[in-house]
Parts: structure tokens; C-alpha cells; sequence
């Protein structure tokens, strides 16, 4: 492991043992399309996206668009939003 340099781990934000360059969080919602969406997180260089469950088809709906195709979560770490669920 290469040393760290104070200031570099000065700017890191934290989460348990995971480090963030980045402390912005943004959600996939209110935007026109996917593209749309990839987009808007690409340019804003946030690392973790919030995703409404409920509105958003991450795969539960075979043949409709779905979010991991342009939000992958192998790029950025997927904090699910489950207001308004009641199930699993």
C-alpha cells in the first residue's frame, strides 16, 4: 500500500471502510430520461447516487429501460430509497 498524504486524506469522505473523493450525493429522480440521468451524475463527479425503488426499474422489470445500464453499480455505490415500500 503507497503512503498517504495528509492533505489527500483530508479531502476523503468516509463511510464505514469505504472513501469517497467526492461528498456529494445526487438522485436519480426529476430528470427527462436515462441518458438525461447518466449524464447529470457523470458531470457532477458524486461517486454515491440515492435511487427511489419504488420509480425506478433497476431490473425488477424485464424489457424496460433499466438504471444499471447507465448507473452502474460497479462506478458508483447505489444507496436505495425505499419510502413508500411496504414489501420486500
Amino acid at each position: 500500500m503507497s503512503p498517504v498524504d495528509e492533505n489527500d486524506a483530508a479531502d476523503t469522505f468516509r463511510i464505514g471502510d469505504r472513501s469517497f473523493s467526492s461528498r456529494l450525493l445526487v438522485g436519480t429522480g426529476k430528470y427527462r430520461d436515462l441518458e438525461e440521468t447518466r449524464m447529470a451524475i457523470e458531470a457532477s463527479g458524486a461517486e454515491i447516487v440515492t435511487v427511489a425503488i419504488r420509480r425506478t426499474n433497476i431490473g425488477q422489470n424485464p424489457g424496460e429501460p433499466n438504471l444499471l445500464d447507465v448507473i452502474p453499480p460497479d462506478r458508483y455505490t447505489l444507496l436505495p430509497n425505499t419510502a413508500g415500500c411496504y414489501t420486500a
